[in-house]
């Protein structure tokens, strides 16, 4: 494929915007709408075929092709706001191509590059906006079997977050045929549950919690739960360590948090929640609610702007009646805890600062002071508005001739 092609006398090629090792994501205009959209072309040429044999290369082009037909099947049957649609696909010369809508956004992966940890309820509106998708791919048998921060996109337009690739998804319809991928292990390293790294045939949607919980980790701590060491690679520690918990790193992360991402993280499917209300009704108790302030620092796309700024009285996006039959979750979900608000500690800040500018020490200065301890231990002592606290605490002491 190259920029200029027309396919189907519908879409004109733009440009790749991103290319692995079985095919590449191209921009396309829609001629009738002028839109932009996506187009996923699988490759069959010899950059991905021409080290095998003649058989193994028929048989690997089979299944590719196979593989990227099951793919569109899957695309075409979901239909949630978290997951980009299928709007066509077709053939150029002998290469199958997909065209799905085009999120015009910055991955996961790319933001937490950005910001580690990342804003709490930040993840929270991630993580509760992923597993919706996760969700419904569960109850129409797709488990994703890929869920990693490179297949999520937070959009600029409204800070929607979109769950992609379902190149490798796994079918729970035991009728369903199953493709082997000739000796690789489907998913990505890090985020794989413990039978994916085993090679098991036969998964469940605990697969995806087990990712949900490695991306759900990184999200709260800034860094995964296992990483590679000198003496024991990542894969071992999946399948044989106990997880850390997040709370050794951050002790202002809610406990019953801490627990889900702890039964998320379970070396065996069956020591990992039941089913994915469990998750949600925990994660649905830290969402941010209408008239919450912004992320400080602010976040461009902001996740929480869709929970935020939805008028007061309106129910949320996110919210449902629970389901008869429906399992109940672990603990009810507790909102927030003792978890301190970055705004409103950076607000109080700036009323100790102007006290101590128009009078001095006073009421102000002694609500900072108090909460101080507190701030240092959600946060740390080296976070920006910590050490801006930390100094104006530290001249209301001089002042009041504590030096």
């Amino acid at each position: 494929m190259d920029a200029g092609e027309l396919l189907d006398g519908r879409f004109r090629v733009e440009e790749a915007l991103d290319q692995g090792g079985m095919g590449t994501i191209w921009t396309a205009t829609e001629l009738e709408t002028g839109r932009l959209v996506a187009v996923k072309v699988l490759r069959l040429d010899a950059y991905t075929l021409g080290r095998l044999s003649p058989a193994e290369r028929a048989r690997r082009r089979a299944e590719l092709l196979k593989r990227f037909e099951r793919e569109a099947a899957i695309l075409e049957e979901l239909d949630h706001p978290g997951i980009p649609r299928l709007l066509h696909r077709g053939y150029l010369d002998e290469e199958p191509y997909l065209v799905m809508e085009y999120v015009d956004g910055v991955s996961l992966r790319e933001f937490l590059d950005l910001r580690r940890p990342f804003p709490f309820d930040a993840a929270i509106a991630i993580a509760v906006q992923i597993a919706e998708s996760l969700e419904h791919a569960h109850v129409n048998g797709v488990v994703h079997r890929d869920l990693k921060p490179g297949n999520v996109k937070v959009a600029h337009c409204d800070g929607a977050v979109k769950l992609l690739d379902f190149g490798i998804a796994y079918l729970t319809d035991p009728d369903a045929t199953r493709y082997t991928a000739l000796g690789d292990t489907p998913g990505s390293a890090g985020y794989m549950a413990p039978e994916q790294i085993r090679g098991q045939q036969d998964i469940s949607s605990a697969a995806d919690f087990y990712a949900l919980g490695c991306l759900l980790f990184e999200l709260l701590v800034g860094q995964k739960p296992f990483e590679d060491k000198p003496d024991r690679n990542m894969n071992t520690q999946h399948l044989e360590d106990l997880p850390p918990r997040t709370r050794y790193f951050n002790v202002g992360i809610p406990e019953d948090l801490d627990d889900l991402v702890w039964d998320l993280l379970g070396k065996a499917p069956a020591d990992r929640p039941a089913g994915i209300d469990a998750i949600l009704d925990v994660l649905r108790g830290y969402l941010p609610k209408p008239g919450d302030l912004a992320p400080d620092p602010e976040l461009d796309p902001d996740p929480t702007a869709r929970y935020r700024l939805v008028a007061a009285g309106r129910a949320q996006r996110s919210s449902r009646p629970v389901r008869a039959g429906s399992a109940p979750s672990r603990r009810p979900a507790r909102r927030r805890g003792a978890w301190l608000n970055r705004g409103e500690f950076g607000r109080q800040v700036g009323l100790a600062r102007a006290e101590l500018l128009a009078e001095g020490p006073g009421e102000q200065c002694a609500a900072l002071h108090a909460l101080l301890p507190k701030a240092i231990s959600d946060w740390g002592m080296l976070e920006a508005v910590v050490v801006e606290a930390q100094s104006v605490c530290a001249e209301a002491a001089r002042l009041d001739g504590d030096t």
